[in-house]
């Protein structure tokens, strides 16, 4: 079934955590609905597969929830698609989190290149979490998670009502829940085998975890996300026993979201 215009559509584009993995990038994923795109975190290894499915340059914007480098460290990637002097109209937005623009900077410096190199290309700011950000005919508000750093989950509604919610990094969070509740789509991560594989604080989730959040939030759907891919088959059959309405998001897979639900999918996508 091909993904339909007038209808938010969400295509995974890497699903994987921290680890370098040959199957899988770490977090990327592109929301769109007509001709308005959006791109939801941009982690290692994520500006090659956008670019195999959509022109990174006429993204409507990028929405980043928090700095780790699996979150947005193609960024980079994305900018040396642009000219190398830069562009003097058509900029690519790209909404930070508070205190993003620092680390921005500081990437640049690391990678050797000048100061300004991302301004050039990217109409940078940060965006302000307690207040709704307009992109097109989306909505995107956001929500803090609990994490080592600052970091936010992001919801992105469509005008006929759809909702996606993606938590980013999280540990287990009364937020989190209240955040995503009712969402069509929910993507939720489940980081963790045990919770003593986190610190005492926690930041991340076992697939367990996750389960019982998207099941407390009553949401339509879910995707499992930023886990291990080698453990794909553990999180499925977990799964599996939640019911129809979860299971592990797949590089490349394809989703059409309603305002009752996922309305068709397809992928993994070529």
């Amino acid at each position: 079934m091909t993904a339909q215009p007038g209808r938010l559509r969400l295509t995974v584009l890497g699903c994987s955590n921290a680890l370098p993995h040959p199957d899988a990038a770490s977090s990327g994923f592109l929301v769109e609905y007509d001709q308005t795109a959006i791109l939801l975190d941009a982690g290692h290894g994520i500006a090659d597969r956008l670019a195999g499915v959509t022109d990174p340059r006429l993204l409507a914007g990028i929405v980043i929830g928090h700095m780790h480098a699996d979150h947005f460290l193609d960024l980079a990637g994305v900018r040396y698609l642009f000219p190398w002097v830069g562009t003097t109209s058509g900029r690519l937005p790209v909404h930070l989190p508070p205190g993003g623009r620092r680390r921005l900077d500081d990437l640049a410096s690391a990678i050797s290149e000048r100061p300004g190199f991302f301004d050039s290309a990217f109409d940078v700011d940060e965006y302000d979490p307690d207040e709704a950000l307009v992109v097109g005919p989306l909505t995107v508000r956001f929500a803090p998670g609990r994490h080592y750093v600052p970091a936010y989950a992001v919801s992105v509604e469509a005008p006929d009502g759809a909702r996606l919610v993606y938590t980013g990094d999280t540990g287990p969070s009364d937020t989190m829940t209240e955040f995503a509740r009712g969402a069509d789509l929910l993507l939720v991560e489940a980081t963790l085998r045990d919770t003593a594989d986190d610190d005492a604080e926690r930041g991340h989730l076992t697939a367990t975890e996750a389960i019982d959040l998207a099941l407390e939030a009553e949401v339509s759907t879910a995707r499992l996300v930023h886990y291990p891919p080698d453990r794909r088959a553990e999180l499925e059959a977990l799964c599996a026993v939640a019911g129809p309405w979860i299971a592990p998001a797949i590089p490349g897979l394809r989703l059409s979201v309603s305002d009752v639900g996922i309305a068709g999918a397809v992928g993994p996508a070529a």
